[in-house]
């Protein structure tokens, strides 16, 4: 009781030391909304304040787990996908929101999750096994191997050397490469429980993955890759893990084409999102445009005017959205038995934060940024 008395302190000094923030310029003007939130200080901190309560003391977030398309009595479980998407959406803006201590300890979380044959494995080298009997257990996976090691590399050319050719030998006839790193004669057990109507399939955003790998360290086999996807990118056999969550595979068109990968999402995939998670492929698609666009020649006001509502969008009340509907980032294969859901109240935080760094960048006489940013004022758990 006394330590949530002292955290709820704690917060409540944190959103009152907004008042003697010193911002570059006023971005709440006389011509908001009534009620409109204030995108300045309130929201801002506010999103950085959650992003910093919510993480662990060893540096992960947790993932909210449903057992239907629906956001409803969740449970929590720990995996290394979540950490990651936070450092790629956290990292550019580390100094705007003065996450760069968080981003920081998730990396080296990531970094651990590495195995000694320089495979990851989705719970991570010390998390929760799917089942305890040899071969029904959770195998190393491509996806989040390729995460890891982008994202958090040890200097370890043997490890990483060996991971590369474990998902090599997954790379099937069309050029994609399967999900789980492990044989239907020593995981049988697993995929006979736990796979969908394909044991070991590929996935559009496992390609994407392995692609922004491969393109820092092999980029004959990453323009393969990238040829290979652009050719099926709309297959619904590639679709297994997002088939009504394109949220992420839209976001990561931003990372694919800076690399040299200019895949699109097809609409069609964007029309089969889940009921409720609009706002967050509108926030994505803003930011991609932002992100990936040439010169605008519309005056700067008109042009940031669709910024702002959608972040005073997302910020409305207290960000209840985020709270009651957040991202639905994957789920498994909807073959398969039992269903879930994977959901993440911060990586909607984090996609605001980062659309709101982002634009403030682009429009300053309309967005302001922070001259500094918000210590950190709560332990964590």
């Amino acid at each position: 009781m006394a330590s949530r008395l002292h955290r709820s302190i704690l917060t409540s000094l944190a959103l009152a030391a907004v008042l003697g923030w010193t911002l570059a310029r006023s971005s709440a003007r006389a011509d908001e909304p009534p009620g409109a939130p204030d995108l300045r200080a309130t929201a801002f901190v506010r999103a950085v304040e959650a992003i910093r309560q919510h993480q662990k003391s060893d540096g992960r977030w947790t993932t909210d787990v449903t057992i239907g398309p629906v956001y409803r009595s969740p449970t929590s479980e720990t995996n290394v996908f979540t950490p990651a998407v936070m450092i790629d959406l956290l990292s550019p803006v580390a100094g705007e929101t003065g996450l760069g201590p968080e981003v920081a300890r998730a990396r080296s979380y990531l970094r651990r999750q590495i195995e000694p044959s320089g495979l990851v494995r989705y719970h991570g080298a010390r998390g929760p096994a799917a089942a305890t009997a040899q071969g029904c257990e959770l195998p190393p996976d491509a996806d989040d191997t390729a995460l890891a090691w982008r994202i958090a590399p040890p200097s370890d050319k043997a490890r990483l050397a060996s991971a590369l050719r474990e998902i090599e030998r997954y790379r099937d006839p069309d050029g994609l490469y399967r999900t789980w790193l492990a044989g239907g004669d020593t995981h049988r057990c697993f995929y006979e429980r736990f796979a969908g109507s394909e044991w070991n399939p590929p996935d559009v955003a496992v390609e994407m993955h392995i692609y922004l790998l491969l393109a820092d360290r092999d980029r004959a086999a990453a323009d393969r890759l990238c040829a290979a996807l652009g050719r099926r990118v709309d297959d619904d056999r590639i679709w297994v893990w997002y088939t009504v969550a394109p949220f992420l595979p839209l976001l990561r068109e931003i990372d694919m084409a800076r690399m040299g990968c200019a895949i699109r999402v097809p609409d069609s995939r964007l029309a089969r999102a889940a009921a409720g998670q609009q706002p967050y492929l509108s926030q994505a698609r803003l930011l991609r445009d932002l992100l990936l666009a040439g010169k605008v020649e519309q005056a700067e006001r008109t042009r940031s005017e669709r910024y702002l509502v959608a972040l005073r969008d997302g910020a409305a009340g207290e960000f209840a959205r985020v709270k009651e509907e957040p991202p639905l980032l994957y789920h498994n294969d909807l073959s398969a038995t039992p269903p879930h859901y994977h959901w993440s109240a911060d990586v909607g935080y984090a996609l605001w934060l980062r659309l709101y760094v982002e634009a403030g960048r682009r429009f300053p006489g309309a967005i302001s940024l922070p001259r500094r940013s918000p210590a950190a004022t709560a332990p964590r758990s």
